[in-house]
């Protein structure tokens, strides 16, 4: 797990500075990797790299690392799991290697077989290769997308890194506001990729790479698509697929303890992180070092449950207790050193602070599991609603007419999906923010004119790709396919990754694995009633102990609600205010989202996501 940057120039209008480029992108991204840094530099191309030494802490593990003959560069952030089994295959074919890391596989991976081979990596990266002799650059990002890579093409050059304060931070970019980027923040309360918040800068979609040659000529293409795992094909038993299902959770949770340094986990209360143990249990025989966070309130403690699964596999525990009051104070801060702005990554980032304090350097968390099991109420709700609207079908319009008599929110929700009845519609109807029937009230000036209309028709594009239905797919499926896509994609693991490497701790995420993806989906889609409690999950594994299966998802959650009404009262009404006056929300609709939350007719998330995409905007201007 590292940083990584770079610029390639093909013109004098695409020239900089490499050593002062160097400079500040080293220590953009120092706080990713303080195992060491790296430069390499040829005519108009620069790497930069920063390293968090996990598989081959020694110099052979060096980055940025060139062919024997020097022909080829990579830099490269992520694990390859599967990267021994690589080696020897291309050992079988000739090829020799003169270190232990995952880097110099990967490397000759791309060189003998071409970029379409990373199909074959099983694991997370994000990667730069460059080709010295043919002046072309390539950069790629997993099939998840849960490793980040931004990129800026420009007139003349294009730069890359890890997150976009290092393109700023070195003056790569310009410093323009998306109206896109914000627009779909405020439609999801995450911005999916390729869309980021600042202009000119992309998000790499997950899967994809693209090459830039001498002269600026592009190509592009995608060498792995996560959707194609949910397409129907002949259903299996109940008890084939738990079979599949079991051996596929021991196998991924096995690979992703594949490291040169002692590996922990996330432990909480609930079922993912417990699968995650068992299944690390089964395949460690010595210690293993197990991480609970809880804080000083009620609903933020999982400690009773996660000391059960702690003592019932033997694990070396330890309890990492964070103030509540201190979590609050140091919220505005903690917004600012976000890479995006995000409603849901307070919590992550206080995880993984305490944990990094006891000098760990990779964990294993249960990330995932809910899309991967069907966790989320959307399971449920989506297809239930579904059916029903197939039954209701002539009255509809109806039930349209009548939501839009109504302000509360959920209403908004309802009056949403009863316009456009298919999968897309309710899933925005369940994890969406502000419905498209909102914004004509809802956004600001900064929307005005054809800003207005070139950042509805990029999110329109945006999400036509993200929710789009697949010829052959259950219910199920389809849900947890746009789960993926859209929630886990675009926030959950942008998030952890910016708030773990904010610490230099690395998380690996063993149910976002395209091995384990593939034995549970699309078979899970046709035994609904496995779906229902995550029982597959449950029933795939050891016996866990009493009361863990079944017991209410809770996580480690902050008391949002509770801190706005007090102590956060004044930051999150700022926020709101710099909403309204950087132009991207109207003053009336922000005043009735407060009104709404204070009355209790909205959610607190809608006013907390005003205030957060202010306070993020406000600083990064």
């Amino acid at each position: 797990m590292c940083g990584i940057g770079g610029v390639f120039s093909w013109s004098e209008t695409g020239a900089f500075d490499a050593t002062r480029t160097a400079a500040d992108l080293c220590a953009a991204l120092a706080h990713r990797g303080p195992d060491g840094e790296g430069i390499f530099t040829d005519r108009g191309l620069l790497f930069v790299h920063r390293r968090l030494a996990i598989i081959d802490p020694t110099p052979g593990g060096h980055q940025p690392m060139t062919t024997p003959d020097g022909r080829y560069c990579i830099v490269y952030n992520g694990e390859i799991y599967n990267y021994r089994e690589l080696r020897a295959d291309l050992e079988r074919a000739g090829v020799r290697f003169v270190s232990s890391s995952d880097t110099e596989v990967l490397l000759a991976l791309i060189v003998r077989d071409g970029i379409a081979a990373l199909s074959r990596a099983r694991g997370m990266f994000a990667l730069a290769v460059w080709d010295g002799f043919e002046r072309s650059l390539t950069v790629a990002r997993d099939r998840f997308g849960i490793k980040p890579l931004y990129v800026a093409a420009r007139a003349g050059r294009v730069a890359f890194a890890s997150e976009i304060a290092a393109l700023r931070r070195a003056s790569l970019v310009d410093r323009e506001v998306s109206a896109a980027g914000v627009l779909s923040f405020l439609a999801w309360n995450f911005i999916p990729p390729p869309l980021t918040w600042l202009r000119g800068v992309e998000s790499l979609r997950p899967g994809t790479w693209i090459r830039w040659r001498e002269g600026g000529r592009t190509e592009a293409g995608t060498f792995a698509d996560f959707t194609a795992i949910y397409e129907d094909h002949p259903p299996v038993t109940e008890d084939e697929l738990r079979a599949q299902a079991r051996e596929a959770i021991r196998d991924s949770v096995a690979a992703h303890l594949v490291s040169d340094v002692p590996v922990g986990i996330f432990l909480s209360g609930g079922i993912d992180s417990a699968a995650v143990v068992a299944s690390a249990r089964a395949a460690v025989t010595g210690r293993l070092h197990t991480y609970t966070v809880a804080g000083d309130v009620p609903s933020m403690s999982e400690i009773e449950p996660a000391r059960q699964v702690a003592m019932f596999f033997e694990t070396t525990h330890h309890e990492l207790m964070i103030g509540a009051g201190a979590i609050e104070r140091a919220l505005p801060s903690i917004i600012r050193r976000l890479d995006a702005p995000s409603a849901d990554a307070i919590n992550s980032y206080f995880v993984s602070q305490a944990v990094a304090a006891t000098r760990v350097k990779a964990v294993l968390s249960g990330v995932g599991g809910d899309e991967m099991f069907g966790g989320y109420p959307s399971f449920q709700r989506i297809p239930s609603a579904m059916r029903t609207a197939r039954w209701l079908a002539p009255m509809m319009p109806v039930t349209a007419m009548a939501a839009s008599a109504v302000s509360d929110w959920r209403a908004r929700k309802v009056q949403h999906f009863a316009g456009a009845p298919d999968a897309a519609s309710a899933y925005r109807a369940v994890r969406g923010n502000f419905m498209p029937e909102e914004w004509p009230e809802l956004l600001g000036p900064g929307f005005d004119g054809e800003a207005g209309r070139s950042a509805r028709e990029a999110l329109a594009d945006l999400e036509a790709g993200m929710l789009r239905e697949r010829r052959r797919e259950t219910a199920h499926a389809a849900v947890a396919r746009m789960e993926t896509g859209a929630y886990l994609q675009g926030q959950l693991l942008r998030d952890i990754d910016a708030v773990s490497m904010a610490h230099a701790l690395e998380v690996r995420v063993p149910f976002v694995d395209h091995r384990l993806a593939s034995a549970v989906w699309p078979a899970l889609g046709h035994h609904p009633a496995l779906v229902e409690g995550k029982r597959l999950l449950h029933e795939s594994l050891p016996k866990l102990p009493g009361g863990i299966v079944g017991r209410p998802k809770r996580g480690f959650t902050l008391p949002f609600d509770a801190w706005m009404r007090g102590g956060l009262r004044e930051t999150t009404l700022r926020g709101i205010e710099s909403s309204v006056a950087l132009g991207w929300v109207s003053a009336r609709a922000a005043s009735a989202v407060w009104s709404d939350w204070e009355r209790g007719r909205a959610h607190w998330s809608r006013a907390w996501g005003l205030s957060v995409l202010g306070q993020f905007l406000q600083e990064a201007a």
